[in-house]
């Protein structure tokens, strides 16, 4: 993996992966936020403790880690009120004085094609990394278990998601793996699969897999373009 993709990977694991199952409640440091809920109210006070969901990334297999639940206090070192990605639009949080955006919305639904936009049954908070006009992208990080044998195997790396502005579900469209996927561009086409003008520009001679995976976030300004 890259040196960038792991810098990210390691900065999304800190935020998002901050409370884990074995973590201590006091290893998580409150963080000033936002929440936004369905009705336009706005929640402020301080991201006291989260609680992670996995779902399996539709077209490659990976669990993709992103916050569900969170409690919000008024105060740094309050309880928290409990709010749920269902209830909510979005959230901004403040991580060393810069401000992060997190959008509620489905991921695509396991075993079903990318471009019929089928919804998981619950909502997550997505880390917003791109917004075009009409394009939105998200990262988040992944983990992926495998085990030969007596040997348990698991893997760490980067969820690269996006939807348009008018969507309520995303579809992950690549996920650096370790070794080499079978169809790589065939699974990449399938997630572009309901733009037309998209599906011929990664069938022609002006598509690169190999410069894509330098560069994942460069294909949603390609997409921008082509939706026009």
């Amino acid at each position: 993996m890259k040196k960038i993709n792991v810098i990210m990977l390691m900065m999304l694991m800190l935020l998002i992966g901050i409370v884990s199952v074995s973590a201590k409640k006091e290893e998580f440091k409150p963080l000033p936020c936002v929440l936004t809920l369905k009705d336009g109210s706005k929640v402020s006070g301080y991201l006291v403790n989260v609680k992670n969901a996995k779902v399996m990334a539709s077209m490659y297999g990976q669990y993709v880690i992103n916050m569900q639940t969170l409690f919000i206090s008024p105060t740094p070192t309050g309880k928290g009120t409990k709010y749920v990605a269902d209830d909510a639009k979005e959230m901004e949080l403040t991580v060393d004085g810069k401000q992060r955006k997190y959008l509620s919305l489905y991921a695509c639904k396991v075993f079903t094609l990318p471009k019929n936009l089928k919804p998981t049954n619950h909502r997550y908070f997505w880390e917003l990394v791109y917004e075009g006009k009409e394009v939105l992208g998200f990262l988040s990080p992944t983990v992926w278990y495998s085990s030969s044998w007596t040997t348990f195997y698991t893997e760490e790396s980067l969820a690269y998601t996006y939807c348009l502005k008018d969507d309520e579900v995303v579809v992950t469209y690549y996920v650096p793996e370790t070794g080499t996927r079978m169809a790589a561009k065939k699974t990449l086409r399938m997630c572009f699969d309901r733009f037309p003008k998209m599906d011929e520009y990664l069938q022609g001679d002006g598509f690169s897999l190999k410069d894509m995976k330098r560069h994942p976030l460069d294909l949603l300004k390609v997409l921008e373009r082509k939706i026009k």
